[in-house]
């Protein structure tokens, strides 16, 4: 085996030693290029920003002095930045137009805000309620709120007419008359003490407890319907979406007096019906089809729990009420 002597590894061929002295050189270029960059490159002179700066000072002073007289709002974002000049004048924050929000310094964003409030039927009861928007600014309702002028709502007593009022002025002619007393009218009241059957309630019957509107009614018949009935007031509380809360209030009005009213006719029933029932998953059903195709009729409870694959003690509790065997 051949030994090769230190000499050998530093040994480098003609075309490698040349390489690497361009390469020094190269190096030794790009070292010493700044020192030579102020004679290559000769300074043009600094800019003069003497007279910009002068403009600039003698603009803001302006600015300021406009927005310290009050006359002037300036809106900012994406709304108009030129200066619109304010208003002054009485108006009802129920009625005023988006055109007289603005008027009165309001930007178009918190006039649309106000119009939007009112589209989803909030209403302003007293000028205390303007400054609860959020996008009411406290030096806003501060300026505005002497001219907020809300007339009391019919029934009141008396009633103040604000659409005959001149604008631009702190006077409103109010005419004055008397209100109708207001009628009563009489509603149905739910019964918070009548008892339901779960089983025998229609959707009526339902409505009368507190909490229970069309919609869950309707809902709690139609989960009844597809069970075949309660057998205790406890699944009521599965019927999909209907809050707990809702639930234990109403449970002490419900009481299970009915009977199931449609089992499940498991020696007759079809794929699709067994697959219909709440508490049978599609994957249950064909195998309960399965079983009996395979093994014949289901005579009791006892033969349908030999049937393991796919069912849980919880399920088959669940479940006994609504077999028939028939």
């Amino acid at each position: 085996m051949r030994t090769y002597t230190l000499q050998e590894y530093f040994y480098y061929t003609r075309l490698e030693r040349n390489a690497g002295i361009v390469l020094c050189l190269l190096c030794a270029v790009a070292y010493s290029l700044p020192l030579f960059y102020p004679w290559l490159s000769p300074a043009t002179g600094r800019l003069d920003f003497s007279e910009v700066q002068r403009v600039a000072a003698s603009i803001l002073p302006i600015q300021k002095t406009e927005a310290a007289k009050g006359n002037y709002v300036a809106f900012r974002g994406h709304e108009n930045t030129s200066p619109r000049q304010l208003e002054t004048f009485n108006f009802d924050p129920n009625t005023a137009s988006k055109d007289d929000l603005m008027r009165l310094g309001l930007s178009s964003r918190t006039a649309q805000t106000i119009l939007n409030y009112r589209a989803k039927g909030g209403h302003f009861y007293k000028k205390e309620d303007l400054k609860r928007m959020y996008t009411i600014r406290p030096e806003d309702y501060a300026r505005l709120e002497a001219f907020v002028q809300i007339p009391p709502r019919p029934g009141s007593g008396k009633y103040e007419d604000f659409s005959k009022k001149a604008e631009n002025q702190g006077v409103v002619t109010a005419t004055s008359f008397e209100e109708k007393p207001f009628a009563p009218q009489n509603f149905s009241k739910k019964n918070t003490t009548a008892m339901v059957d779960i089983n025998a309630a229609t959707v009526e019957d339902w409505q009368q407890i507190r909490g229970i509107g069309p919609g869950w009614a309707k809902r709690i018949v139609n989960f009844r319907e597809k069970l075949g009935g309660f057998t205790s007031a406890a699944q009521v509380s599965e019927t999909f979406g209907l809050p707990d809360s809702v639930f234990q209030k109403m449970l002490p009005q419900l009481q299970a007096g009915s009977p199931v009213f449609k089992l499940i006719k498991l020696n007759a029933a079809t794929l699709d019906e067994l697959k219909i029932h709440p508490y049978l998953s599609s994957f249950q059903a064909t195998i309960l089809f399965n079983y009996r195709t395979q093994h014949g009729n289901f005579t009791d409870f006892a033969s349908l729990k030999k049937v393991k694959a796919g069912f849980t003690d919880e399920d088959w509790r669940r479940l006994e009420p609504y077999f028939s065997y028939e």
